[in-house]
């Protein structure tokens, strides 16, 4: 087929840099004012201190078929003491859902619970420290789509995709419940670490544009290994109907429900890491610094992130099982069934 009309590429250059022209103009200005502040640092103090570590991460895969789509789930922890074996833990798990839209989002809260199961299986093994991936704030609500924050005090759910994600949040709710509780009441550090997160908390708290993110002013102001003070990050920029919605179902006070946020630099040349904590924990902060300036990879990460990570990756083998297994189980109970929502996607056989 003739085209009969194309672009010339050196149009399409033309466009990019001027692109690139406005990004520079807008950051400009909001660069200029984020150099102006001053962002106290506390220097690490070298606090070289070996504990008993538990760390988890989770993986998934989601394979879509005609009519409907199965998850499979994958969760990788372990525990770290010195000088004794690593004790690893693997779990797997898999969900067939009708479920349209909001699908990756239920996706994502599939592999939570698998990892909220792996971190209470840890807790049995008495560890020092927690640390799990990811923000501690953000597990809270975990994006919720409008559709089931609108059906959360529904007593009776009509319409099944919607019921799937609420029952699940609602698990979802009630295992970080647990863990929550259980780190309190024992008395472990419990963490969660990210390394490319985009909130705004540091831009918030000095009443800079809300365009650069954190990393971003980081980035530009933390020139040196140290760590930022500890400022508030609690769940209350949520819409009040979760709000409301987690008040009344969650088993846990308000206070166990506010967290502290903090940014790392481990290495002069390494990006922030954000680490999230309970405010309940903050008298322990000089020991949550020994901890990240013990387990760093000496690149500006932790080294037991790296660990869980390589374990929790979900393997294609077991996607593959996984499916194949459902799809034979439904195949010799019901032929008819299988046509009608095992088909693959028509683009999966272009």
């Amino acid at each position: 087929m003739a085209i009969t009309y194309e672009e010339n590429e050196f149009d399409f250059i033309i466009k990019a840099r001027k692109q690139a022209q406005k990004l520079v103009e807008n950051y400009q200005k909001y660069l200029e004012n984020a150099i102006k502040i001053k962002i106290p640092f506390i220097e690490l103090e070298n606090n070289i201190k070996y504990r008993k570590i538990a760390a988890l991460d989770g993986g998934e895969r989601l394979k879509n078929l005609i009519a409907s789509s199965i998850i499979v789930v994958r969760g990788g922890g372990g525990i770290f003491e010195i000088d004794k074996k690593i004790k690893k833990y693997i779990m797997h798990d898999l969900f067939v859902t009708s479920m349209v839209k909001d699908l990756e989002r239920f996706s994502h809260l599939i592999r939570d619970i698998m990892e909220f199961k792996i971190a209470l299986k840890l807790l049995e093994e008495d560890p020092e420290v927690l640390i799990m991936d990811g923000s501690l704030v953000g597990y809270i609500t975990r994006g919720l789509p409008n559709e089931v924050v609108g059906r959360l005090n529904d007593k009776k759910i009509t319409h099944m995709p919607t019921k799937e994600y609420v029952n699940k949040y609602k698990e979802y709710l009630r295992l970080y419940d647990r863990i929550l509780k259980k780190c309190e009441d024992n008395d472990i550090i419990l963490l969660g670490v990210s390394k490319d997160s985009r909130v705004r908390y540091l831009v918030k708290s000095y009443k800079l544009n809300s365009a650069l993110t954190d990393y971003a002013l980081l980035k530009l102001k933390m020139n040196k290994p140290g760590v930022t003070r500890p400022i508030d990050a609690k769940y209350k920029y949520v819409r009040r109907t979760i709000s409301d919605f987690i008040a009344t179902h969650n088993l846990l006070e308000d206070r166990l429900r506010s967290f502290k946020v903090c940014y790392f630099k481990l290495k002069k040349t390494s990006i922030p890491i954000r680490v999230d904590f309970p405010v309940w924990q903050l008298n322990h902060f000089k020991e949550i610094m020994s901890i990240m300036e013990t387990y760093h990879d000496k690149k500006g990460f932790l080294l037991t992130a790296h660990l869980v990570h390589n374990w929790a990756v979900m393997r294609e083998y077991i996607v593959n099982s996984s499916v194949n297994t459902i799809k034979e189980e439904v195949l010799k109970l019901n032929p008819a069934i299988y046509d009608s929502i095992f088909s693959p996607q028509r683009r999966e056989n272009v």
